[in-house]
């Protein structure tokens, strides 16, 4: 169904349309008369050339050539019509829309990017509205949960044990709400920048090695093997934004890497003159697609959807070094784990 803005768009087209066409029919008529003029008149070809001839071909002229530039006009404009309409359409919140690129004349190429804008937008609109509905749900369990044992630590026949063990859980959903808190505010401020501030040079290595014994709890836990082959690297960023890039990468991996597994740290430097941090795990693995979307806010692979979080983690990692001038990238195989690297520039040396 056409909106008002569509119909009025067709309206000022026809009207432009009819102008144009009335216009090349004035400029045509009035080029041939001048033409004519010239050749009978100027150039001598017909002395007894009286001008007041030429008005009876002016008519069938200036018909013909009004039909042609019309007719011309409406099949350009009906192309334009079909995108107007559709921009209509998405205005109005309708992603789902397709144009058909075999039928798009000359505006093939706008169709084809329309379609693929639409596709995005649809994407994205799905995205969003799962992430409102799994950030009202994982926002909404732990307050639930805080309210119910807080309750329970009003009444009066608490013994001390399970006194402990509701205070533990408060102080944990408390802190789980916390650290999603701060994720959606990290990745919100992150989104307005587009350079890193604070830069300051520091020991990249001991960064990595402190993240890991801050992570020692959750990895002897599991009773995870893992290793670090470190070698001495200088970094000139700021470290306490690169800090958030290695706890969460290190802590998707003890996420998926299952009892008595293993996660190997490693850093070297190529010839390129870049710092490359490897942080590989014997994981589930990922699909090809979940590969493709593991960056993106807000994903989160079937093999995450058991976890607690909004799915933000990799997707501040990635921010983070792509403004720190770096890149990040990740290869897995389902069954046998994964394996992401950092590539960061290293700081030149002044001779």
């Amino acid at each position: 169904m056409k909106t008002k803005r569509s119909l009025r768009t067709e309206r000022i087209l026809r009207r432009r349309a009819i102008l144009s066409a009335t216009s090349i029919v004035i400029a045509s008529v009035m080029t041939f008369g001048l033409v004519e003029y010239f050749i009978n008149v100027i150039l001598g070809r017909n002395q007894a050339y009286n001008p007041i001839d030429m008005l009876g071909m002016i008519g069938p002229m200036g018909l013909l050539m009004g039909i042609v530039s019309y007719a011309t006009f409406r099949a350009s404009n009906r192309d334009t019509s079909k995108i107007i309409a559709a921009i209509d359409r998405v205005a109005d919140g309708d992603f789902t829309i397709s144009l058909d690129e075999a039928a798009a004349g000359p505006y093939q190429e706008v169709f084809a990017n329309f379609n693929t804008m639409c596709a995005e937008l649809q994407s994205i609109q799905t995205l969003r509205d799962d992430f409102i509905n799994h950030f009202s749900h994982e926002f909404k369990t732990p307050i639930t949960s805080i309210n119910g044992f807080a309750r329970l630590l009003i009444e009066e026949h608490v013994s001390e044990e399970d006194r402990g063990k509701y205070l533990g859980i408060i102080a944990s959903e408390s802190e789980r709400l916390a650290d999603m808190s701060s994720n959606a505010l990290t990745m919100t401020k992150l989104d307005s920048q587009h350079y890193i501030l604070n830069k300051a040079s520091y020991s990249l290595d001991e960064q990595i090695k402190r993240c890991a014994i801050l992570l020692s709890p959750q990895w002897t836990k599991k009773r995870i093997d893992l290793t670090a082959d470190l070698e001495s690297a200088t970094f000139l960023g700021n470290e306490d934004l690169m800090q958030h890039v290695w706890i969460n990468i290190i802590v998707n991996a003890i996420k998926f890497t299952p009892e008595k597994g293993r996660i190997k740290l490693s850093l070297s430097k190529n010839a390129h003159g870049m710092i490359i941090v490897d942080i590989s795990d014997t994981g589930k693995g990922m699909t090809a697609e979940e590969r493709a979307h593991v960056f993106e806010k807000y994903f989160q692979g079937s093999l995450g959807q058991t976890s607690r979080g909004l799915g933000l983690g990799l997707s501040i990692a990635r921010k983070i070094v792509v403004l720190s001038g770096g890149r990040i990238e990740v290869s897995s195989v389902p069954g046998e784990g994964s394996t992401f690297r950092v590539s960061l520039p290293a700081p030149q040396v002044n001779e």
